[in-house]
């Protein structure tokens, strides 16, 4: 309160209609600077400089695509048949190597095969040739271990040698290992006398410078034959001897082994002459 004079006095109401237009006007400003933020954003948006840029972002993209050059116009479907045919030859190109393969391991297995039956073919010639060889040794070995005289025949051991004598009338052939080891082998018509009857004369013969300890039966060249196994001393030596005796088309055979050892140590000998023999006729 002054001293010149007593307060003015207002007329109610008045602070609040200034309060109310100064707050009016600020609301107004606000209203207009919000405004014109909006409109300087969307100016930013749509300016030159970003319509530059977004052509410069356009061109590089079309740069990329089309290497700076205009866009090529194309057939539809050209590109995927270029695709289609480079796969086409990557699937091919393993198949074409696939088809080589095979006929490669066809191509192994025809000369497996063929090697095969080479060998096959060698060995079976050679097998062939070793029989062959084989069966001539044989051959040989019978024809020189074999004795026939027309009348007779049978094989005898090897390294044994025949001897032909010819003072006696019934003997055949004398075959010996050595001077103390031998068979003959004897051949005695019969004419009218019993066959029975010489085989008796023939045993007691023996007995007469012997001891008979075995006598039998045994079959040889089909035919059942008398057997006799005896120590036999014709002079100050004893012998064992084993006797065989047989007919035959009216004629008796006798096959005498006479030997310095005991029989049995020729016993392998003795069976090959007996197993092979044969009267011809």
């Amino acid at each position: 309160m002054s001293e010149d004079g007593p307060p003015r006095l207002r007329k109610p109401g008045n602070n609040t209609k200034k309060k109310d237009s100064t707050s009016k006007l600020g609301k107004a400003s606000s209203d207009i600077k919000e405004k014109i933020g909006s409109l300087k954003l969307k100016n930013g948006e749509n300016s030159f400089s970003s319509k530059v840029n977004s052509l410069k972002s356009k061109k590089t993209s079309d740069n990329k695509q089309g290497n700076g050059g205009p866009t090529r116009l194309r057939v539809p479907h050209t590109e995927s048949s270029g695709k289609s045919h480079s796969n086409n030859l990557k699937k091919t190109i393993p198949k074409i190597l696939g088809k080589k393969s095979i006929v490669g391991i066809i191509g192994i297995i025809i000369l497996i095969i063929l090697v095969a039956t080479t060998a096959m073919w060698f060995m079976g010639d050679h097998k062939a040739i070793s029989n062959q060889s084989n069966n001539t040794t044989t051959q040989m070995n019978n024809l020189k271990n074999h004795f026939d005289n027309g009348n007779i025949s049978f094989d005898y051991p090897e390294g044994w040698n025949v001897t032909n004598t010819t003072n006696q009338a019934t003997l055949i052939v004398t075959v010996t290992d050595d001077e103390n080891n031998s068979f003959s082998v004897f051949k005695e018509d019969l004419l009218t006398q019993n066959f029975t009857y010489r085989v008796a004369s023939w045993r007691s013969n023996i007995l007469a410078n012997g001891m008979i300890y075995y006598e039998g039966d045994l079959t040889i060249d089909n035919t059942t034959a008398y057997e006799l196994e005896a120590n036999y001393k014709p002079n100050d030596k004893v012998f064992t001897t084993r006797g065989i005796a047989f007919q035959k088309n009216n004629s008796a055979y006798f096959v005498i082994f006479v030997f310095d050892k005991p029989l049995l140590d020729y016993k392998n000998e003795m069976d090959t002459v007996i197993n092979s023999f044969h009267v011809n006729g």
